[in-house]
């Protein structure tokens, strides 16, 4: 059994992998400079670059997000950049959120919640940019709204908006927190990474257990049901470059501006809406 599923596992072709570790590259280093789980780099990537299936593409991402989130979440504490009022209330119901939002992924079409999640997005740019205009400022710590029910809200949308769209939920977390709790950006980011530390595990677990209840269809029409471990073939050459961008990622998140972070967050979250809307 263990033998055959070794070689079910490492069943890639060469040009895949070499795909696969740049792609990790990049998703690491969005993911640990903007708080994201970098999903939104792998999941177009992995679907788009080596032609499989989206839901597929949102499984092995899944399995890859708590490696990019954990040297990022390490870094930002070293950073001293938590909000750690904000990560007690909102990360025990982000967990609680990303067992429903994944069990209704697995019945909902998907091209139904991408654009709902794409109209989202550019609601967040619409946002930030005017953040960005002469005279606005960001969040100070003096500005900060932290409280059970806003923390609960936070958790629960987040959480159950990366469950439903196999994301690490930082494209959800990070403008949310701001709107929500009205921390600063760098404080939003690093609690956003945090979070996904927990929730990124059970995301996975539940992703893979019934990925074999989602029928996937093939270039003939034909429609079958993939293993558990398919993602995994994928997820193990993500995570070795995955975590190594994070961890320098998050490093750049303390050292640039922060109209610099914001311009890079913009450009990442409009990528994101023009797959999910077209």
């Amino acid at each position: 059994m263990l033998p055959t599923l070794a070689i079910q596992i490492w069943s890639i072709e060469l040009w895949e992998i070499g795909v696969l570790i740049g792609i990790g590259v990049l998703a690491g280093l969005a993911g640990g400079m903007l708080g994201i789980g970098g999903a939104v780099i792998n999941i177009p990537a992995i679907s788009l670059l080596i032609g499989r299936d989206i839901h597929l593409a949102q499984a092995a991402a899944m399995n890859v997000t708590f490696f990019v989130a954990l040297p990022s979440a390490i870094r930002h504490y070293r950073e001293d950049g938590l909000d750690p009022r904000l990560l007690k209330i909102a990360a025990p119901t982000a967990v609680l959120a990303i067992i429903g939002g994944v069990l209704l992924s697995n019945v909902v079409p998907n091209d139904v919640m991408k654009r709902i999640f794409g109209a989202f997005l550019i609601y967040v740019i619409i946002s930030n940019i005017q953040k960005m205009l002469p005279g606005r400022r960001d969040f100070t710590d003096a500005d900060a709204r932290v409280s059970v029910p806003r923390g609960i809200s936070l958790g629960g949308l987040a959480g159950g908006g990366a469950g439903l769209l196999g994301i690490g939920g930082g494209l959800l977390t990070v403008p949310l927190s701001q709107k929500i709790c009205r921390i600063p950006l760098t404080k939003a980011i690093a609690t956003s990474a945090t979070i996904m530390c927990f929730t990124s595990i059970v995301g996975a677990i539940v992703k893979d257990a019934t990925l074999s209840s989602v029928p996937f269809i093939e270039a003939d029409g034909t429609k079958v049901f993939l293993p558990w471990y398919e993602p995994l073939k994928y997820a193990i050459w993500l995570i070795p470059t995955c975590v190594i961008g994070s961890w320098f990622g998050a490093k750049l998140t303390h050292r640039l501006p922060i109209k610099t972070i914001r311009t890079v967050f913009l450009v990442v979250v409009a990528v994101a809406a023009v797959k999910m809307l077209w």
